[in-house]
């Protein structure tokens, strides 16, 4: 896209012969093998267009089948801006490229799934963020120091992360070797991670309020969900509706699956001796917790290893999510969200008994011995 919004369309021969003939389209192509999604996208827009763009962002991955050609298509969106007119462009295939400003795409005819694409992006944070130029990492500094400033004057401190999280705009970056990427497929904001690597870069912070906060996820005062939202901005709140689904929601039905199976087999002593997250993911998403991931790597371009990163996990987690919806029937995908729900109000009725027992216990300096809550330390 250009810096005013523009977004580069290649004009498809008009040739019976070939899919959309005299459609508008994003351009790209087929991968090589050997290549990353990312190369590959590179190298198409460098044929096509001639540019050789040193930066390209993930934005969606999209499945849609073709019956009628018998396979399954994995299609990585990726974007990047670009201040170069488009007829200063070498046009490598097709019959002209032009930047198509979001009004005009109504009236243009639109190969495959690129309007829906399209659609997505101009309404997604990433194409916001990329009104004004790219995002440098001296932009962030903005919330960082709105968040410093509101903390030196006094200011309450969730209410300053809040809003230093709204003045926030890079998706993902990495800080002295951490990857933080807090936006999984440019849709499900996690903006506990970016609270997090912002409180690492402040100081005064109450210490037992901020790892409430960060570890167990407790707010430090009651917050409604529509001041949350206004807190937050609505696009990064509808992010986080994402998130909260895709992420929190799903790991949520996964350990009431486990747990169902783990009342199953006491119930069945000389039952087969599974695994019960093999057989939980079995039971949800209909193959092997390996095979899905084995998927999940290589529908992105990523290395298959025996370890998984806690960020991979993440994200891992999110893909799944989505399979389960395109999988299962809305009957089982409503019955299966209840299920986790219920999972969840539970895990946090059993957070706040343990929050209440702890504050009844004398503290340290009242009693002799040490008090250990074995119950959070396993947990």
């Amino acid at each position: 896209m250009d810096p005013q919004g523009c977004i580069l369309l290649q004009l498809r021969d008009d040739r019976p012969d070939i899919m959309f003939p005299g459609h508008w389209g994003i351009t790209g192509g087929t991968g090589q093998k050997g290549e990353t999604p990312q190369e590959t996208a590179s190298r198409e827009v460098l044929e096509e267009t001639g540019l050789c763009v040193s930066h390209l962002a993930p934005f969606k991955v999209y499945r849609f089948s073709r019956p009628e050609e018998g396979c399954e298509y994995i299609q990585h969106i990726f974007y990047a801006l670009t201040d170069r007119p488009a007829d200063e462009m070498t046009v490598g295939e097709g019959q002209r490229l032009r930047f198509v400003a979001p009004e005009e795409l109504d009236g243009l005819p639109i190969a495959y799934n690129h309007r829906q694409v399209l659609a997505e992006f101009v309404a997604s944070p990433q194409y916001q963020a990329c009104l004004n130029g790219a995002i440098s990492p001296e932009e962030d500094e903005e919330a960082l120091d709105h968040l410093r400033q509101a903390l030196a004057s006094g200011a309450d401190w969730f209410a300053a992360l809040l809003e230093a999280i709204a003045l926030w705009r890079r998706p993902e970056e990495t800080v002295n070797g951490r990857r933080y990427r807090y936006l999984i497929e440019g849709e499900a904001f996690d903006w506990l991670l970016l609270a997090e690597r912002l409180c690492e870069a402040a100081d005064g912070l109450p210490t037992e309020e901020k790892e409430a906060l960060l570890f167990f996820g407790r707010l430090p005062v009651e917050l409604g969900e529509d001041q949350f939202k206004k807190l937050l901005g609505p696009a990064k709140h509808r992010a986080h509706l994402n998130y909260l689904y895709g992420v929190t929601v799903e790991e949520a039905l996964q350990l009431a699956v486990e747990e169902e199976l783990h009342k199953e087999r006491r119930c069945h002593a000389w039952s087969a001796d599974r695994r019960a997250q093999e057989t939980a993911f079995e039971r949800i998403y209909g193959r092997p917790r390996e095979d899905l991931l084995a998927d999940f790597r290589g529908a992105r371009g990523l290395p298959q290893s025996d370890g998984i990163t806690y960020g991979e996990l993440k994200e891992f987690t999110y893909w799944l999510f989505k399979h389960r919806l395109r999988r299962c029937d809305p009957a089982r995908v409503a019955s299966d969200t209840r299920k986790a729900l219920a999972q969840l109000s539970e895990l946090e009725a059993a957070s706040r008994r343990r929050q209440a027992a702890r504050s009844s216990l004398p503290h340290a300096d009242d009693s002799p011995g040490v008090v250990v809550d074995v119950e959070e330390g396993a947990r």
